[in-house]
Parts: structure tokens; C-alpha cells; sequence
């Protein structure tokens, strides 16, 4: 395969980033911002999460048609994306319109609700010619191998889907685990391949960049690394470490978000709890619940936990439960 390019590289600030500001971008924000990607170089951006207008909440959160219109025509050179979760109810009020100024829609999705992604791209591209449809599993860490060779079965046969999308939604794949991820993938799967890092162990520069030898080639990134809980592929980082821009690229992306967006990066010691979670493939979003049942000693049962792929919290809570039973280690202290 041949070195990265900005045609495999794809921003997600607006959607991702969004869950730091609940997407409430301006549009004066969202212009510098496209602005600032353009100028970098980059030509895939993913505006936001598609709703209906019932659910928008912002012009990222929802996408309207006239924003996506809009957007179009100040910034001919970018091609739009689109997230759509298919649990979510309305979804054919979400896309209405819309196709016509995407280039590829997103599904977020879990293993209970891929039947219904598959009807989704199905309906899509029955709408589009143009449209590109790409399923995005996430929480990748929380499914074994053979789990994941079972999806892709069920994914691979679909002339809907166009793409397969692996999220590390919790960040806690190490470099060593990306390889035999996407062997499984290519053994199961003839559709070109995604990787969506998170951050949360400071392993998604290098994460990417394995995922990228190995196949996959689209990568997801974001302004500052922006994103939920432990945050993205920095974009400044990912650029400089491929040596696609300068090296002051970093120190000039975080100058222009600390000028032009409301966006700030989680506290610190949120950052250290999601990263002890993340070790043990617990994930970050559960922090808050993990803490209101042992507010004083989550840290030395967490220590405990063995690593598994979990799918739930309560399978999380279960094990706390078992592991303070065994060791006496006291609950609400």
C-alpha cells in the first residue's frame, strides 16, 4: 500500500467533537472551521449527525437541509458526511433531502442493530445512485474475534454497505491488537476498510497508522483530538507523524481552535479516570455510574478487574460487586 494521503483521511470534529459542546457550533465557527481543514488539505469532513427536524438541535445535531446546502456551495472542495444511527427513530425523516449533498453516510452500529443498518443502506442507495453507505461497528474492543468474523458474515454480502468501519470507541486497543483485527476483517469482508481511534490510552496516532498498514484505508481525525471521553486522532499530530505538514501544524491547529472554537478538552482528571477504565476495556462513558456506586475506591477494584471485552455495564458492575465481596474493599467510603 502506498503512504497516507489527505484522501484517506477523514475529519470528525463537528460530529465527535460535538459531544464536548452538545454540537453547539455557530455557523461563524463552523465556516472558520471548514475553512481552516480545507486549507490543510483535507477533503473529507464529517458534518454532523443526521435527525429529523423534530430531534435537530443544531445545525450539526440534525443537519438540515439548507445548512448542507449552504455548506455545499461556500465549500465546493469538501465532500460531506453524515452519521446516522439506525436505533434511533425518524431515520427516513433524517436523511429526506439530504443525500443529494453527501458523499457518504455513516451508521453507527452495535451487533443488535445491524439488521436494521442493512435496510437502512438498502433504502439509501435506493434513493442515491451517488450515495456511498459505510457501517461503522463500535466498540470494537467489546466484541472477540469470533464475534467479529460473525458480524462481517452478516455485513460482507450486503451491495449496500460500500465501506466497514471498526470504532475503538473506548481507546483501549493497544498497536499489538489493530493487526489481527483487520486479518479477521479482510479474511470476512471484501469491502474497503475504516479505523476510528480514540485517544484515551495515547495510543490512536500510532493506532491509525497500524490500521492503516494493515489495510484499512480511510482514517478517522479531529481538530485537537477533540472527541468524546478520550478524544480522537489529533489531526495536527496524525499530519505531522506522516509527515503531511510542517511540524508546527500542532501549535498552529491549537492557535486557531483557542481563537475560533468554544471547544476545550475534558478535565484532566477525567482524562487519568477514562484512561484506567480504557485499560481495562471498561468504557469511559460508564465513568460517571462507576463512580456514584464506589465514589472513593473505584480505583483500587478497577486495579482488580481483569481485562474482558465487556458489552455492558452492568456485566462491569457485576464484577465490582464480586471482586468487593471477595476483597473487602468497601463501597461507598
Amino acid at each position: 500500500m502506498h503512504g497516507i494521503s489527505f484522501h484517506n483521511i477523514l475529519d470528525v470534529t463537528l460530529r465527535d467533537g460535538g459531544y464536548l459542546n452538545q454540537w453547539q457550533f455557530s455557523r461563524e465557527e463552523i465556516d472558520a472551521l471548514l475553512g481552516f481543514l480545507g486549507r490543510q488539505g483535507v477533503t473529507q469532513v464529517e458534518i454532523g449527525f443526521l435527525r429529523p427536524p423534530a430531534a435537530t438541535t443544531s445545525l450539526v445535531n440534525g443537519c438540515p437541509v439548507e445548512f448542507l446546502a449552504e455548506s455545499v456551495r461556500q465549500h465546493p472542495d469538501l465532500q460531506f458526511v453524515g452519521m446516522l444511527n439506525p436505533a434511533e427513530d425518524g431515520w427516513q425523516a433524517a436523511v429526506a433531502g439530504k443525500l443529494l449533498y453527501l458523499s457518504l453516510v455513516r451508521l453507527t452500529c452495535t451487533a443488535e442493530v445491524i439488521d436494521q443498518a442493512l435496510r437502512i443502506a438498502d433504502y439509501l442507495h435506493e434513493q442515491s445512485s451517488t450515495i456511498k453507505v459505510s457501517l461503522n461497528l463500535i466498540c470494537i474492543s467489546s466484541y472477540r474475534h469470533d464475534e467479529v468474523a460473525d458480524l462481517l458474515q452478516k455485513i460482507s454480502p450486503s451491495n449496500s454497505i460500500d465501506r466497514v468501519y471498526f470504532a475503538d470507541s473506548r481507546g483501549a486497543l493497544s498497536p499489538h491488537e489493530i493487526e489481527p483485527l483487520i486479518a479477521v476483517a479482510k479474511q470476512h469482508c471484501h469491502q474497503p476498510l475504516g479505523f476510528h481511534a480514540h485517544d484515551t490510552l495515547g495510543n490512536a496516532i500510532e493506532n491509525s497508522n497500524c490500521a492503516f498498514a494493515c489495510g484499512c484505508d480511510l482514517i478517522d481525525v479531529s481538530l485537537n483530538g477533540f472527541g468524546l471521553a478520550g478524544g480522537n486522532t489529533s489531526l495536527g499530530g496524525y499530519l505531522a507523524a506522516n509527515a503531511l505538514a510542517k511540524a508546527s501544524i500542532e501549535t498552529e491547529t491549537r492557535a486557531f481552535c483557542e481563537q475560533y472554537l468554544s471547544l476545550r478538552q475534558v478535565d484532566g482528571d477525567d482524562r487519568h479516570l477514562y484512561g484506567v477504565l480504557a485499560q481495562k476495556n471498561v468504557d469511559p462513558i460508564w465513568s460517571r455510574a462507576l463512580l456514584a456506586q464506589y465514589p472513593h475506591k473505584l480505583g483500587d477494584l478497577i486495579d482488580l478487574l481483569p481485562r474482558q471485552p465487556y458489552k455492558t455495564l452492568s456485566q462491569v458492575l457485576d464484577s465490582l460487586a464480586a471482586l468487593h465481596s471477595v476483597n473487602g474493599v468497601s463501597v461507598k467510603c
